[in-house]
This record gives C-alpha cells, structure tokens and sequence, in this order.
C-alpha cells in the first residue's frame, strides 16, 4: 500500500482493525467497479417503493428504513435490507444513493455512473474466484480471505485481521491493475458474478455469521482511493450485524 494510503488505513483503524473494503457494484461493468452479471446490466432496477417511505418491520431493537434499489438520493438515516441475513443496519448521511438490492447484495453508492464510483455492499457469497476462470465454494471467512489472496489475476495492497460490528474477521484488499486485460471476477453472489475493472481497488472483510458467511465490501478507483475510505468510514463505524 501507497504510504498515502497507510495514513488513511491507520484512521480506520478505530473502525475496525484493518479496513475491510472492497469494489464491487451492481451496476454496469462500463460504468463501475465491479457488476453482478446475471441479470444482465441492461436489467431494470427493482421497482419497490422508494426506501424513504417506510421502516423495516423487523423485530429488532434498531429501527431503519429500506433499501430498495432506487436510484434516488438516501435521506440521511438508518438504513437495512428486508430479508438480508443476518440483519445489517448502517446510517447514511450524505449524497449516497441505493443502487442495487438482491437476494444476497445490496449497496449505497456515490458518484454513481462515474469512474470514481464509491461503494459500500453487503453479500452473501457462495465462491469465491481463484485466476480468471476458476473458483472455490467457501464457507467461512477464513476460506475466503485465503482464496481471494490466491488470486494471481490480483494485486494484493494488504490483508489483515478486521473487526466491524463486534464480530472479529478476516481483509483482504485487492486491486485490478491498469494494465490488466479488462474486468475480473472477485466472487459469486445470488445475483451472478461481482467483477473489479482495471485501475479499481476492492476492500473485501470476511465475517462468520450464525446465518453464515457475509461480505462487507468498499470499492473505489486506485486513483481516488483516500476519498474512497473516508467516505466510507462513517457508513461502516455506524454498521450492526444481526440485530
């Protein structure tokens, strides 16, 4: 990691023991970091309300409201995901935008569309990819980090131990380097494939879960990636899991 870099990990230390981000985004690889592909990008956004209209019903003790992949500006406040296990809440305050929700991703955004998209997602990955072509099934935090840290189509910045919402986990950040052939595979999710464009960089924190394994994600570009992490550190100091 860049020394620039180092400084802005350091502050992100009283988040969690090493940054746990990643970049990866549902919207189209032209576009953004990283994409699920199925269903194909040209797919429509889900048409549920929009996420301002009505807290999640769940029993829980944290009140939020829904996100629902509209493309709208969040208002500020706390935020979840319907039917995502285990249960996240996060707060939001700023120009973040609900881009994609899935059975098993869902994510806020900044700068949508742009080459410096910002993201902050949530998955439930089922494998994790190995090289270009290949992939593993994992089902513990330590297996991911260690199958995403094989990958030779990757750039390593740092891989550490990590801790976000009182749970104790497993980083690893990658980067996609300029030069590379174009999009690469990260891992596999409800939705399809999340994939890392060139000249990007991908913050990935591993965590086990009694509902299983979770993915707590930040993406940005290489050459924007300060303002990458401090735009999401308020999101991820304000995360809980499964409450």
């Amino acid at each position: 990691m860049r020394e620039a870099h180092r400084s802005t990990a350091r502050a992100l230390l009283a988040l969690a023991t090493v940054l746990v981000v990643g970049a990866c985004q549902a919207t189209p690889a032209a576009t953004s970091t990283v994409a699920p592909t199925a269903p194909p990008a040209s797919s429509p956004i889900p048409t549920a309300p929009p996420a301002s209209v009505a807290p999640s019903p769940a029993a829980s003790g944290i009140p939020a409201l829904e996100i629902t992949g509209h493309v709208g500006a969040l208002d500020p406040g706390r935020y979840t995901r319907k039917g995502f296990e285990p249960r996240i809440t996060f707060e939001v305050d700023g120009p973040w935008h609900s881009v994609a929700a899935y059975h098993g991703f869902f994510d806020v955004e900044q700068d949508v569309g742009s080459p410096d998209v910002i993201a902050v997602q949530f998955a439930t990955p089922d494998t994790i990819y190995t090289g270009a072509t290949g992939s593993v099934a994992v089902t513990t935090a330590q297996a991911a980090s260690d199958a995403l840290k094989g990958n030779g189509r990757f750039v390593v910045v740092e891989s550490s131990a990590s801790k976000i919402g009182g749970l104790d986990g497993y980083q690893v950040t990658i980067e996609n380097p300029a030069a590379s052939a174009g999009d690469a595979p990260v891992m596999d999710v409800s939705a399809g494939a999340l994939s890392i464009s060139p000249s990007r960089r991908l913050w990935c924190a591993f965590f086990d879960t009694p509902d299983g394994m979770l993915a707590i994600l930040v993406g940005g570009s290489v050459a924007k990636w300060d303002e990458a992490l401090s735009a999401a550190e308020p999101v991820l100091e304000s995360v809980t899991i499964g409450r």
